[in-house]
């Protein structure tokens, strides 16, 4: 098939989860023989981006274009720039399905596109786009979620919130995140040291669906009761977090204990989380998140909120512990037990890399989203 594939990000730009998603599905897809246009945005112009990256054949089988992929509120001339672009490709060499990332502006462009095409859609609902969205663009949701012709949920938890504002359930699949257990790994070669600093970590884009407010005050916590370290491998999304950050550390003179990498490049992720002995995600709204996939694909116990799709990931008290969401004290608890318990933490962590290993593999959700496509071709030739 030739699969046009409208993302919001792609690699080597850097801009949370969804650009290691498609980075991911895309190579498993090149390799199972389709085609592939990526239409994205332009390079982020903070810390994380990459600008200048040149558009065009990057692989054989992908062709990757940049600049296209606009918010149509905010930029309403992008639309039909987009328009033109996608047909005159379309001429030369037909797709025969898009698939959008995100309902919105992905999946609204992609319905767009598919309806002047004739080419049927399928939209994956990824994180926060429905519960962030529902209050911004609710028609636009509702258009996307009927107008698809399938849809594709990284969780339970978010089909079902979409299902309650437009019945779909009967056209939607989930599709879980998956992660290369193969890169990321438990570092074989550590050697037992002698005791030192427990490190506590997180990992990806501080914002503040990702419970700043919570992380900052249980890491205070937990360097006042314990000896331990505190390691971010990632940065704040905009200059605003990064100095609430600053000054919360300087407030509580946390500075020695916390150390921020900035940003790293995804193979080098695996490096950083070797470092850490318990991962932590104090977050609102998550879709299935990458960081806490990653942390038990290196066999890290994981102390996290039961936010959306992290409870699909997280097995309470099995590879780590699940707290409400907003729930200091309880997360402030959890921390401290597996803190003071290295026996606990290593059971758990080995248990959360099998768990990985068996049910989050790229082939696993390249083959069901593969399915997937392939029902919406055929059901989109036999309507025609």
């Amino acid at each position: 098939m030739h699969i046009c594939l409208l993302t919001p990000s792609f690699p080597p730009m850097v801009d949370g989860g969804v650009a290691i998603s498609t980075g991911r599905l895309v190579q498993c897809l090149l390799q199972r023989g389709h085609q592939i246009t990526v239409v994205t945005a332009a390079p982020l112009a903070h810390p994380g981006g990459s600008p200048g990256m040149p558009s065009g054949v990057v692989h054989p089988g992908i062709a990757l274009h940049y600049g296209l992929v606009e918010d149509p509120l905010r930029a309403a001339p992008a639309v039909e720039a987009l328009r033109v672009w996608v047909q005159a490709q379309h001429q030369r060499e037909p797709f025969d399905v898009i698939l959008a990332y995100f309902v919105y502006p992905a999946g609204y462009l992609a319905t767009v596109l598919g309806e002047l095409l004739g080419v049927p859609v399928v939209c994956s609902c990824r994180g926060n786009d429905i519960s962030k969205e529902m209050f911004i663009t609710p028609e636009i949701i509702a258009a996307v979620l009927t107008r698809s012709t399938r849809l594709i949920f990284v969780s339970a938890s978010l089909l079902h919130m979409a299902d309650t504002l437009v019945p779909c359930r009967a056209k939607a699949t989930v599709v879980a995140n998956a992660v290369d257990s193969t890169l990321f790994t438990p570092d074989a070669s550590a050697i037992p040291a002698a005791p030192r600093a427990v490190v506590v970590g997180t990992s990806g884009l501080m914002r503040w669906k990702k419970g700043i407010d919570l992380f900052l005050p249980l890491i205070r916590t937990l360097c006042a009761m314990h000896d331990v370290h505190i390691l971010v491998a990632g940065y704040g999304l905009d200059a605003a977090i990064d100095q609430h950050i600053t000054d919360f550390l300087e407030r509580y003179n946390l500075r020695q204990r916390l150390e921020i990498t900035g940003p790293l490049p995804h193979q080098q992720m695996v490096h950083a989380l070797r470092r850490m002995a318990l991962y932590v995600n104090t977050s609102y709204q998550e879709g299935m998140p990458n960081g806490v996939l990653e942390a038990m694909a290196c066999a890290l116990p994981v102390v996290a909120t039961d936010a959306d799709g992290t409870p699909d990931l997280v097995q309470d008290g099995v590879t780590g512990y699940l707290c409400p969401m907003g729930d200091l004290d309880a997360l402030v608890a959890r921390c401290r037990t597996l803190i003071t318990q290295p026996t606990l933490r290593q059971r758990m962590g080995q248990a959360g890399r099998r768990r990985v290993q068996q049910h989050f593999q790229p082939d696993q959700e390249a083959i069901i989203v593969e399915t997937v496509l392939r029902l919406a071709y055929g059901e989109r030739s036999e309507a025609l």
